[in-house]
């Protein structure tokens, strides 16, 4: 069995000896906590050497880089070159290579939680990768190197004067031997003595290592953000007890049963090496292992009464008539006939706007209030479709800029301007805000109008909770019909798949049929050859408006759910089959007394799913990237699902081209379908 020693030189009692798994393998791992004996700690160095596969050393002032080269404290390199054969490693290559991506990742994910906010770092010096990142991400840094090592009182705010700070004194701190005194304790009674501490303590996120912040006094932790290279279940419990609303932890849990910092863990990876580590060899462990960084919740701040979370939004005209409904086009509207392409072509020239706002949203789970920026764009359907992605995408991204300027938290994307280019992937990789389509709640409430329109004709039986009927979904390969189409091949007997290229129906069908065995999936790119059969229909198409079906075909009782905006399916063409039920895709009601100032086109509190699940994400405090791009999971459904039914999202009343859809009109498509059905 393989065996690594761990020397923690910046603890105490902290000793152990236990066997874990790594790399699919048991592996002896024995830690030492020597707190700070150097002698205590070259002894087990020499003892172990030649005998354990790796030693490694943690709590020892690392190397640093610098422009000029590299320093190191000269108490690091005399412990560091102890061993003669057992390879010692101290975790800096794994920091050096993993950190700045592994921040940058996460950065990524959560649109920069650093941007233009105070972050406050105990040493700089210590964890000099991190300065460069937080740097580059916009992060306002106070560093505060001259107080934690030499207690002088001024803080430091860049990486140049980082650099010099330890160019001129580097000599002096040399000299600082390694122990518990030679650290600052950072008490909040002391800024009255040290100046530079006030500053420092109104920082919004504060960084440091887990030996520093395990040394140090923890008071002015409270409700405030953490960010730790490593964080163990001791310093978790420490962190709570402080008060620590959350930290942000470079290292995630990868030995089981146990955390492990960053010295450890390279000396496992080290033990299954022949040849000493290499970036590239660190690269293929972070890959293997899944290295991320992680966040976690530790305490909820108290929150303002007061305090409103805002979300965006962003609409435009479904159609030329919409046009004429802006204040300043309503006195042309008698002659929209004739202006109205010369409109929508001027229009889209125009940049993005704020159009009014959505207020009184709140949740039923948590109380909390949240409020939406309604922003809108001048183009149309055909406008957006057939203009270069990128100039779309740049009137996109600069409204989500006014939103973030404005303490929107997210933004959400409606009808078309989620289906150009890459349905929101470039939006969000520029945006300063997280970008959500809302796909996943359209998804949802899809399915949710569907099953009670169906149970409401009351037309299909339903056995063993699968609907012994037939099912279509025209669009099946887009968004919102893929996922569609995977739920209901659990709920149905049989499915039809509909869109224009047929290799993408073959490829969803065998998706589908790997999940749903028991379905009958069929594919066709005409919907005409496979509708006269169908209970349900749901259309989730960009036909703008297009006539995509016949309407005479359908069979009598069907439901037609139609998610397309404009509808599929005209009002005309519904109007002339009483017997058919075609309803809107299921728009949905928000809770609390909600008060809007823009004209959606519903009523009420109603609104469109995927506004509402900007919304949602708000009122769950899940502030991310929740739905972008063309595919949509089953977990993210499932998902949107739970926090709709504990925030009080609900299904409002059926809508179809008219209105509300009452129960006496349900009752009497339901008796127009019998009588034609017994008269065939």
């Amino acid at each position: 069995m393989k065996q690594v020693i761990s020397i923690a030189f910046a603890q105490e009692n902290k000793n152990y000896d236990e066997v874990v798994e790594f790399n699919g393998e048991k592996v002896r791992l024995t830690q030492y906590a020597v707190g700070f004996d150097y002698d205590l700690a070259r002894t087990l160095i020499k003892k172990y050497d030649g005998i354990c596969d790796v030693i490694c050393i943690s709590g020892v002032p690392p190397r640093i880089k610098t422009k000029n080269g590299i320093i190191e404290h000269p108490g690091s390199q005399k412990i560091k070159s102890l061993t003669k054969v057992t390879p010692l490693v101290d975790g800096q290559l794994l920091k050096d290579t993993y950190i700045p991506w592994g921040f940058r990742q996460y950065y990524l994910t959560h649109k920069n939680p650093l941007r233009n906010r105070k972050i406050s770092m105990y040493t700089g010096l210590l964890q000099k990768v991190l300065v460069d990142v937080i740097e580059e991400l916009e992060g306002k840094l106070c560093l505060a190197d001259p107080y934690f090592f030499l207690r002088l009182p001024y803080n430091l705010h860049s990486n140049a004067g980082l650099e010099k700070f330890l160019r001129t004194l580097f000599p002096v701190m040399s000299r600082i031997k390694f122990k518990p005194s030679a650290i600052a304790s950072f008490k909040l009674k002391d800024q009255s003595t040290y100046k530079c501490l006030k500053e420092f303590f109104s920082g919004d996120v504060f960084v440091g290592n887990e030996g520093t912040v395990q040394l140090i006094d923890t008071e002015h932790l409270k409700d405030k953000t953490l960010v730790l290279d490593f964080m163990g279940s001791q310093m978790k419990e420490k962190l709570i007890k402080a008060g620590v609303r959350d930290c942000i932890s470079c290292m995630p849990k990868v030995v089981k049963g146990r955390y492990v910092n960053f010295s450890v863990l390279e000396a496992l990876m080290q033990a299954f090496q022949e040849n000493s580590l290499t970036s590239d060899d660190i690269l293929w462990w972070v890959d293997k292992l899944k290295l991320k960084v992680e966040h976690h919740q530790l305490t909820q701040a108290k929150e303002d009464k007061n305090d409103i979370q805002k979300f965006a939004f962003i609409i435009h005209p479904l159609s030329k008539d919409y046009l004429f409904k802006h204040p300043l086009l309503k006195k042309f509207s008698p002659a929209k006939k004739q202006l109205g392409p010369i409109f929508e072509k001027a229009l889209s020239y125009t940049p993005g706007f704020f159009y009014g706002s959505i207020k009184g949203i709140k949740s039923e789970s948590n109380g909390k209030e949240v409020e939406g920026l309604i922003y809108t764009v001048s183009d149309t359907p055909k406008m957006l479709l057939e203009q270069e992605p990128e100039k779309v995408y740049k009137k996109l991204v600069d409204i989500s800029k006014d939103a973030s300027k404005h303490q929107a938290g997210i933004i959400g994307l409606g009808a078309f301007t989620k289906i150009v280019g890459d349905a929101g992937v470039s939006v969000e990789q520029r945006s300063p805000i997280p970008v959500t389509t809302g796909n996943s709640l359209s998804a949802c409430s899809t399915l949710w109008a569907a099953k009670f329109a169906v149970e409401k004709i009351g037309l299909v039986e339903k056995k063993d909770k699968i609907w012994q009927g037939r099912v279509m979904v025209i669009g099946a390969t887009g968004a919102i019909g893929a996922v569609s189409a995977k739920v209901l091949a659990m709920k149905w007997k049989e499915l039809v798949l509909v869109a224009p290229r047929a290799y993408k129906l073959l490829e969803l069908k065998e998706e589908i049929a790997a999940i749903a065995p028991d379905c009958n999936i069929s594919v066709t790119t005409n919907p005409d050859k496979e509708i006269e059969d169908c209970d349900l229909i749901i259309t989730t198409t960009s036909a703008r408006g297009k006539k995509i079906l016949d309407i005479s075909l359908v069979k009598p009782g069907c439901v037609i759910c139609d998610v397309s905006r404009p509808f599929d399916i005209s009002e005309d063409d519904a109007s002339s089959r009483p017997d058919v039920m075609v309803i809107a895709s299921g728009e949905v009601q928000l809770p609390g007394v909600v008060k809007s100032n823009v004209d959606l086109g519903l009523e009420g509190n109603i609104v469109y799913a995927c506004l509402a699940e900007t919304a949602l994400l708000a009122m769950d405090g899940k502030l991310e990237s929740f739905t972008l791009g063309r595919n949509i999971s089953f977990e993210k459904v499932l998902e949107i699902d739970r926090m709709a039914k504990a925030h009080g999202v609900r299904l409002s009343a059926i809508m179809g081209h008219n209105g509300f859809i009452s129960d006496d009109e349900f009752a009497l498509c339901k008796s127009h379908a019998i009588n034609k059905r017994n008269k065939v």
